[in-house]
């Protein structure tokens, strides 16, 4: 029989905007970064990295020295994931079914969540994506061993890819000397091709924030009191009706 998940105090909405406002804005740091890869890439690539640390910016950020590389990507990479982390803790499943609304996965979510059952944290080293996070934080998982685990791994990823990078040193060169020469075309087109998932996110409504959705529905004084424990009257009614509610 699966375990239900127990009920959990939600905390205020003023503390929900404070979770949600960062990675509002870390996710436009991200669409700014992949809009402007061209330049940013060929001129100011601490600053690509910067505004987005993914794997594929790092390969085209190769050539920054390695301690600046490495502070400014393990900076960026971790600032997000303990507020997914704070959502799955405070808000449980209805996290979860929020950001997979948001970002999609379908069975791939599902997949997700019977790995982390059971590897949680081998997960949250190798997998640190806002799913994991959350589940992190909606199984109980502590918020040191979480913290330590993220940062290890995310460190070890960082490096990683970095060593990776020089062995495709040449392609790289060639992409980042092809967006010299092309700067303004190539950037036009990042910049259109952003735009463009913005609007087809936009008509699939995956950028409507939808808080009320992530909290979840409330329940009334009269739902709490049929809820509540020890009263035999209620739980009388309440069969009452699911009997009647069965022959329907």
């Amino acid at each position: 029989m699966p375990a239900v998940e127990e009920e959990r105090p939600k905390p205020s909405r003023r503390t929900l905007i404070l979770l949600v406002a960062p990675i509002i804005v870390l996710i436009t740091m991200g669409f700014i970064a992949s809009a402007f890869t061209p330049t940013l890439a060929t001129q100011y690539p601490l600053l690509m990295i910067a505004l987005d640390a993914r794997n594929r910016f790092l390969v085209l950020a190769r050539e920054v020295d390695i301690v600046p590389f490495v502070i400014v990507a393990l900076i960026r990479r971790s600032l997000s994931d303990p507020l997914f982390y704070l959502l799955g803790r405070f808000y449980g499943k209805g996290a979860l079914r929020w950001l997979e609304k948001k970002g999609g996965g379908g069975e791939l979510v599902v997949l997700t969540e019977k790995l982390f059952q059971r590897a949680g944290y081998p997960m949250v080293f190798f997998f640190p994506g806002a799913i994991v996070c959350a589940l992190a934080g909606q199984t109980g998982m502590s918020p040191i061993g979480f913290l330590a685990t993220n940062l290890a791994g995310t460190l070890t990823a960082i490096i990683a890819v970095r060593r990776f990078s020089s062995t495709i040193a040449s392609p790289v060169e060639g992409l980042l000397a092809f967006f010299s020469r092309n700067l303004v075309v190539t950037t036009a087109i990042s910049i259109g091709l952003v735009v463009l998932s913005l609007v087809l996110n936009r008509a699939q409504g995956k950028l409507d924030v939808d808080l009320d959705e992530l909290e979840g529905p409330k329940s009334s004084d009269v739902e709490e009191g049929i809820e509540a424990d020890g009263d035999a009257g209620v739980r009388a009614d309440r069969l009452h009706r699911e009997h009647d509610t069965g022959h329907e």
